[in-house]
């Protein structure tokens, strides 16, 4: 096992790291025997989250007599001062802990939200508060948008980011994780598997260790998932382009979900439609749920999906045959003003 610093903090990590979503699904028997295997091929990150439900408790009790060199990591999606203060107590108890290395403020969607918790009265007073009284080492956050990760460097001291890092999702890798490291914050990559959807471990992890995160954390369900990441850990980094376009299709195949490549050789729409912006936009709002956000973004793009008359240029020239019509089509009702009778269905009822 290859290990890193994760940024100024002092921590050693292991390049790869266990998530905790899993957990949640699966025994404490069987919870044991993964952490027991991962920390004898020499992995010490675990990082879960308030959120998935008992996993803090499983992990606990799983590193109760073997804490020495064990990194713990969790977070809180909560945006107040009091709820967060009570999610870093509950989460020491479920740990058994006077301590945790990392706590982070969950997927902080919006700069709306970063407003929220940045407050007097916000989340990140909590953790600040717990920082300087020693229950909790380093603070972090994790987003899924760039502009929401800098503003956050910008506005307060954060050791930690997590952010989606893997074949698809590849912004971490275009210029924001350099600028997270110049500033002497520890960089972890999250959605390796890009949501479960990667085809195979070799491709999907070889490409993030490609790019050299701090470290990537994965969830697994059973021994014989963690002997596969495990041995792709221990082999080669390297990636080719062909390899990867070609793993990206085969989880294409598998989900039904257009993987738009950013390969930079879309066609000129002739309505002048950025094509890529917009499957990237409705690609945040069908994969992350960042409903909000991705409407946002799209009501700035000029112009808009409204200019398009379907004259397939755009899926005849597309090197991977992307349905971009569909997707189109799709984007239109989905990303259409707040005041359609579809969009207050989906916000009555669907709470999107």
């Amino acid at each position: 096992m290859k290990f890193n610093q994760l940024g100024g903090t002092g921590l050693e990590a292991s390049r790869l790291g266990l998530g905790g979503i899993p957990f949640q699904y699966i025994s404490q028997h069987e919870t044991d025997g993964i952490i027991r295997s991962a920390r004898e091929r020499g992995v010490n990150l675990f990082y879960t989250s308030r959120m998935y439900r008992d996993s803090e408790n499983k992990i606990g009790l799983a590193v109760k007599d073997r804490r020495d060199g064990v990194i713990l990591g969790t977070s809180t999606h909560k945006r107040k001062k009091t709820e967060a203060l009570q999610d870093i107590r509950d989460s020491l108890a479920n740990f058994g802990t006077d301590v945790i290395d990392i706590y982070s403020l969950h997927n902080v969607l919006t700069l709306a939200v970063l407003k929220e918790i940045m407050s007097p009265g916000g989340a990140y007073a909590a953790l600040d508060q717990m920082r300087n009284a020693g229950h909790v080492k380093y603070v972090g956050i994790s987003a899924h948008q760039p502009e929401t990760i800098l503003r956050a460097l910008d506005d307060a001291a954060f050791d930690v980011v997590e952010y989606p890092l893997n074949m698809v999702d590849r912004e971490a890798d275009e210029g924001l994780m350099e600028e997270i490291r110049s500033r002497g914050i520890g960089f972890v990559s999250i959605k390796p598997m890009m949501f479960g959807y990667a085809t195979a471990a070799g491709p999907a992890l070889r490409y993030v260790f490609s790019r050299k995160p701090d470290t990537t954390i994965v969830g697994v369900y059973n021994q014989d998932e963690l002997a596969e990441n495990l041995d792709v850990e221990a082999g080669g980094d390297g990636i080719t382009d062909e390899e990867m376009f070609q793993a990206i299709a085969e989880s294409e195949k598998k989900c039904y979900k257009v993987f738009c490549r950013r390969c930079r050789t879309c066609v000129t729409c002739p309505q002048g439609i950025d094509i890529r912006t917009v499957l990237r936009w409705y690609e945040y709002f069908d994969r992350y749920h960042s409903w909000d956000w991705a409407r946002e973004r799209y009501r700035g793009l000029r112009p808009g999906l409204d200019a398009c008359d379907n004259c397939g240029v755009c899926e005849r020239e597309c090197p991977y045959h992307l349905p971009i019509k569909r997707e189109f089509a799709r984007a239109k009702v989905d990303l259409m003003p707040r005041r359609s009778a579809r969009r207050l269905f989906q916000k009555k009822i669907l709470g999107r």
